[in-house]
C-alpha cells in the first residue's frame, strides 16, 4: 500500500473523529439543556446525554491516538491555550460574583473549554502551515 494512500486514510480517519466529536458533543450539550424544559422527559434526556457523551470521550480519544509529534505539540499547545483561557475566565466570573452577579452553571466550564480547545487547534496549527 502506497505512503501516500496511508496518510491520506489517517487523515480521514482523524478528520472523521473530531467531526463526530463536536456532534457528540453539541448532541450532549442540547439534551442536557432540554432537561429543564421537559421535565416529563427527564430521565430519557439525561440517560441520552450521558450515552452521548461518552461517546464524545471515545471519539476525542481516538483522534488524539492517531496524532503524530508534530500533531501531539499543536494538541499540547491548544490545550495549554484552554487551560488558561479557562482558568481566567473561572476567576473573572468569581470576581464578578463578588459584585452580585449570576454564577455560570458548572455545565458551561466544559463548553468553554472544548470551544477554547479548538480555537486553540486552529490558531497553533496555522503555524505549521
Amino acid at each position: 500500500m502506497p505512503v501516500e494512500s496511508l496518510r491520506e486514510d489517517l487523515a480521514n480517519r482523524r478528520r472523521t473523529s473530531l467531526l463526530s466529536f463536536y456532534v457528540a458533543a453539541i448532541l450532549s450539550a442540547i439534551a442536557v439543556s432540554g432537561i429543564r424544559r421537559a421535565q416529563s422527559l427527564r430521565t430519557l434526556l439525561l440517560s441520552f446525554a450521558i450515552i452521548v457523551a461518552g461517546a464524545a470521550v471515545w471519539f476525542l480519544l481516538r483522534f488524539l491516538s492517531s496524532n503524530d509529534e508534530r500533531e501531539r505539540q499543536i494538541n499540547y499547545r491548544a490545550l495549554t491555550f484552554a487551560f488558561t483561557g479557562t482558568l481566567i475566565f473561572s476567576l473573572a466570573v468569581g470576581f464578578l460574583q463578588s459584585f452580585g452577579f449570576h454564577s455560570v452553571s458548572w455545565l458551561g466550564i466544559p463548553a468553554v473549554m472544548t470551544i477554547l480547545w479548538s480555537i486553540g487547534l486552529i490558531l497553533h496549527s496555522w503555524r505549521y502551515q
